[in-house]
């Protein structure tokens, strides 16, 4: 289109093109044409078709008539963010309505809404999402104050606030203080305690958890166990229960003193006072401790007598000084249905010759009832006695049915020796 020479926005200057009713670079409202300097006479141009459906909407803010700038007042600086909701909108403005008023002349193409309600929906979330979420994260902390407190100073019941929980319940304790010694550690059942859960105890369960306490002192020889082979919780009905959770797992070292704790998952409202704890395997002598104040252990403890018997052989004095009765030796637990006999001899050698009487398997025996039993685990007794020499010492252990009292040990007899070795015996009893 060819622009007339010599017109210009009178608000910014740049040149108009005949006919135009806003300048293109402002937007300013252009007063009508002056007359063509060719005719004299104004020209007639066609007016401007309006879309249907804009043809009553009032112009766009951009093309109100500006003030003068000297008549401006000064602008307030805004934020990144508000200038960036401005620029939005005014690309969906000029893309919904400049081309209606800037090229009346050309038609207008119709085309679809959906770019316009994109921009006007990541405008609405803009200007409502981010004031919205940066509004609710600043309460957050509040909130979370409230919660804490609401959940702290509310034991009795869910009223202090929203989302309190109750603590769970403290557990109840049994005091105990039972002592049994089993493969040579000494283990003292402290107390008892039943709750829910423990802190400390990650494993997940829908019934409720018995803890027992426990002090343990191993002593000078103990062979290694797991706490979930030779533990067992047993329940009024007679069922027997592994440990769920062990602080310590495995047996405490040799001559260590320490504290353990043991959890076993138990049937909801068990009493404490009904179950028995079960130390030992299947193929053990086990031992069955109450869980109450007060329980008898009598037959777990030691029982040593001091028959003072001596008998004479090849030519040397024997004196069984003690004999004690015991559930273990040398770190081992007795096998089951059988007991310890511990047998401590003091040898005298009142001969000019030095006596060999090699390993006790080869020549010693203890009969208890109907059962003779060969040396069972570590002996002590010297292998050779000097000639004119006493108060040699040694001990011999015996593996013996439970329940007998009378023993009777034998000394066999060498016919191949030089010289000969005839069998001895002593009878003793252990009440």
């Amino acid at each position: 289109m060819a622009q007339t020479p010599g017109q210009s926005c009178p608000n910014c200057g740049s040149p108009i093109a005949a006919g135009q009713r806003f300048c293109t670079n402002c937007g300013t409202v252009l007063e009508a044409p002056p007359p063509s300097q060719y005719g004299g006479q104004q020209q007639n141009y066609p007016p401007v078709q309006q879309p249907p459906s804009y043809a009553q909407q009032q112009p766009p803010p951009y093309a109100q008539q500006q003030p003068p700038p000297y008549m401006q007042q000064p602008q307030q600086k805004q934020s990144p963010i508000a200038e960036a909701f401005g620029a939005l909108g005014l690309l969906f403005l000029l893309r919904r309505f400049g081309r209606g008023y800037v090229r009346w002349y050309a038609p207008r193409r119709q085309s679809s809404g959906c770019c316009g309600c994109l921009v006007l929906l990541v405008i609405f979330l803009l200007v409502i999402g981010l004031p919205g979420y940066f509004a609710f994260r600043s309460k957050i902390p509040a909130l979370q104050n409230i919660i804490n407190s609401s959940s702290s100073g509310n034991t009795s019941g869910n009223t202090g606030g929203i989302l309190a929980t109750p603590p769970p319940a403290s557990p109840t304790t049994t005091q105990l203080n039972e002592t049994v010694n089993y493969a040579g550690v000494d283990i003292t059942v402290l107390n008892a305690q039943q709750a829910s859960s423990f802190s400390d105890d990650n494993n997940s369960s829908a019934n409720e958890l018995v803890r027992l306490n426990l002090k343990e002192t191993a002593g000078p020889a103990v062979s290694a166990f797991l706490y979930s082979d030779v533990m067992r919780l047993v329940l009024p009905d007679k069922t027997t229960i592994v440990p769920s959770t062990e602080q310590n797992s495995i047996s405490p070292g040799q001559g260590t003193s320490r504290t353990n704790w043991i959890d076993f998952a138990v049937p909801t409202n068990t009493k404490i006072d009904q179950l028995t704890l079960l130390l030992g395997t299947d193929k053990e002598a086990q031992m069955s401790v109450p869980l109450s104040s007060g329980a008898n252990l009598s037959a777990y403890q030691v029982k040593t007598a001091s028959p003072k018997t001596s008998l004479q052989y090849a030519g040397l004095s024997w004196t069984i000084t003690s004999v004690t009765l015991a559930w273990n030796y040398d770190g081992h637990q007795a096998d089951k249905g059988m007991r310890y006999a511990i047998v401590q001899f003091r040898i005298d050698n009142p001969t000019s010759n030095q006596f060999v009487s090699g390993f006790p398997g080869d020549y010693m025996r203890l009969k208890a009832g109907d059962a003779t039993s060969a040396p069972a685990g570590n002996t002590t007794l010297p292998l050779t006695v000097p000639a004119n020499s006493s108060g040699a010492t040694g001990v011999v252990a015996f593996q013996v049915p439970e329940g007998v009292t009378s023993y009777t040990l034998i000394l066999l007899g060498r016919p191949t020796a030089y010289p000969p070795v005839s069998q001895s015996t002593a009878n003793f009893q252990v009440a």
